[in-house]
């Protein structure tokens, strides 16, 4: 371990593998020259690679995923056979452009952990996380999940009942909006993710497409996604959405009658960065 001039920690495997963020290519890895900035706080160098198109809340959200997945193994020793149960995440844009910007692809992502467990083993984590760049800080998110050994999480899958209606979905007429969720697998965001179930990630894209679509002048300002079942990606879940006039999102995600997740958020109408 090699300590910087301002005396932060730097870990020595500064090029970080797929795996060590639950990846397969390594082109995916977006985060990399992780520093230990004190016992429960890491950061990290972030880059969003240019596609087709503008860049996309769900892509910070997925620089926030890793640097949190990181540092639940390198910081806090969460084993690799551990299984990640996402429990809610959220982010918000905090910079005052109603559009982002290509500078707004690289910065560096600060994330902060709190974690409980039972007889030294963690067994929850809490994370903040603030995403800084050339033009200061331009979001902030949050992610809480809880950590199973993988024998434990097997058993709950198999005898997981498709439908439980203590958590029926809401009425129909609570949204404006009412499709099958797509997840697009040509879309290396989505498909490089080993898993088998419905993503936060893939759930969130979808979340985003949609709200453009029925917001088309919009961008998503910010989002926070609550799990309360799993979702399995087949057969495809069903996505309602609604945004209202003032630019509150309310959607759910359903499958097999019960409601899976359910998310808030706004969107923001998008002017040039230039403000013209």
């Amino acid at each position: 371990m090699s300590v910087d001039l301002a005396g932060q920690e730097r870990d020595p495997a500064a090029r970080i593998r797929p795996v060590d963020v639950h990846k397969v290519r390594p082109e995916n890895v977006w985060i990399q020259d992780p520093i230990r900035e004190s016992p429960h706080s890491l950061s990290a160098l972030f880059e969003v690679p240019v596609g087709a198109r503008a860049l996309r809340l769900v892509e910070l959200i997925e620089v926030q995923r890793q640097a949190g997945i990181l540092q639940a193994h390198q910081q806090f020793g969460v084993p690799r056979n551990e299984v990640f149960v996402l429990d809610q995440m959220a982010m918000t844009r905090v910079i005052s452009v109603r559009e982002w910007a290509e500078s707004h692809r690289r910065g560096r992502i600060r994330s902060q952990i709190v974690a409980t467990g039972v007889r030294g083993r963690a067994r929850s984590l809490v994370q903040h996380f603030a995403l800084e760049t050339s033009e200061g800080l331009i979001a902030i998110g949050r992610a809480k999940s809880s950590l199973i050994p993988a024998a434990v999480y097997q058993r709950v899958r198999q005898h997981a009942p498709e439908s439980d209606r203590s958590n029926p979905p809401s009425k129909g007429s609570a949204f404006t909006y009412e499709g099958l969720l797509q997840v697009d697998m040509q879309d290396p965001l989505l498909s490089d993710h080993p898993s088998d179930h419905l993503t936060a990630i893939q759930a969130i894209a979808d979340v985003e497409r949609v709200a453009q679509r029925v917001a088309p002048r919009s961008s998503l300002r910010k989002l926070q996604l609550t799990f309360q079942r799993y979702a399995d990606a087949s057969p495809a879940p069903t996505l309602r959405l609604k945004v209202s006039p003032a630019g509150r999102l309310a959607a759910e995600i359903v499958q097999h009658g019960v409601r899976r997740a359910k998310l808030a958020g706004a969107v923001v109408e998008r002017r040039p960065v230039d403000g013209r």
